[in-house]
């Protein structure tokens, strides 16, 4: 737009005291404004030598989702000698902001960025301009190599269980509207019921936040009301699934009797709470351990997959019961 070369814009940008006339500064500033242009921080930082460390930035740690994910991208670092700095964004873009500042201070060789993305793809905006030393894991809206799992294919699977086993009212506790991964996973429960020919009860959809308190509240809503109750539900994770085993517990329903229960992730609560819990298992570890080979495959300069894909499985507890008459 300004007519100038990079590196004209470059020394505007950095005030480099370089000799310019004085129109074609004026017309890089111009077009610096027209744009809304800003420099890339993290692109800068990644622009020196090498420092053996990456990236990793999580959504929320408190999930149990990701400290054994995290583990398998540290494992894989150590061994190649990389350091991991770890970010943990509570899903704020203010905060994801902030450790790409962070990031580019310590001049990051690379970034993995974890957790399903939003279905507009904003919250990887800033990342855009390094994309070839970038990894994320999930369905993210963007030029990136990614790690993922077939999210909508588990979900459906998850529901299929429990309409084999004679359940016709089955609730869905999904996450959040907008990300990538509680809309597959509400794909999936759409898909199998209707595969199965049952009508989706539009009140037995309710939409929690991934974290065990809405799963509760949800659940207390589901069972509580005047109509037609669920004999059966799957939450899009485990975290929501045992707030709901709870809140049956605490209004006089026993799960798996009167309510059977499935989840997603398999963290370790599941295998220990009890009623043991059903839930789609995730191989966590794999997952990290994958992103982290990939990005050093981008690092290194060679051609990396557009998506690597991670099989789940349908691992059946006691929360789900038996057939029901």
């Amino acid at each position: 737009m300004a007519r100038v070369s990079i590196s004209t814009v470059s020394r505007v940008l950095n005030d480099a005291g370089y000799p310019m006339r004085p129109d074609t500064k004026q017309r890089v500033i111009e077009a610096i404004g027209a744009l809304s242009f800003r420099p890339n921080p993290l692109a800068r930082g990644l622009l020196g030598k090498p420092t053996r460390t990456i990236g990793l930035i999580i959504p929320d740690i408190s999930n149990p989702y990701y400290p054994q994910l995290s583990r398998g991208v540290e494992d894989v670092a150590v061994e190649n000698d990389y350091a991991v700095i770890f970010c943990n964004t509570d899903r704020r873009m203010e905060k994801l902001q902030s450790y790409i500042n962070v990031l580019r201070e310590k001049q990051a060789d690379g970034v993995i960025f974890t957790g399903g993305g939003f279905e507009t793809g904003q919250e990887l905006g800033p990342l855009e301009e390094i994309s070839d030393r970038v990894v994320v894991i999930g369905r993210h809206q963007g030029p990136f190599p990614s790690v993922q799992v077939e999210n909508t294919r588990a979900a459906c699977d998850a529901t299929f269980h429990l309409v084999s086993l004679g359940h016709r009212r089955i609730a869905f506790i999904g996450g959040p509207c907008g990300l990538t991964s509680a809309g597959d996973r509400l794909r999936g429960y759409r898909q199998a019921m209707g595969e199965a020919g049952i009508e989706v009860n539009e009140e037995f959809v309710r939409e929690g936040d991934f974290g065990f308190e809405s799963g509760y509240q949800e659940t207390q809503y589901l069972l509580s009301g005047r109509g037609e109750k669920p004999t059966a539900l799957f939450a899009a994770n485990d975290r929501m699934a045992l707030g709901a085993m709870a809140a049956a517990y605490d209004l006089g329903s026993r799960v798996p009797d009167s309510l059977a229960v499935v989840g997603y992730d398999d963290t370790l609560t599941a295998q220990y709470v009890r009623p043991s819990l059903t839930t789609v298992s995730l191989p966590y570890y794999d997952i990290g351990a994958t992103a982290a080979r990939l990005l050093l495959k981008v690092l290194s300069g060679e051609t990396a997959e557009a998506a690597t894909w991670l099989p789940t499985k349908l691992v059946i507890r006691q929360s789900s019961g038996n057939p029901i008459a």
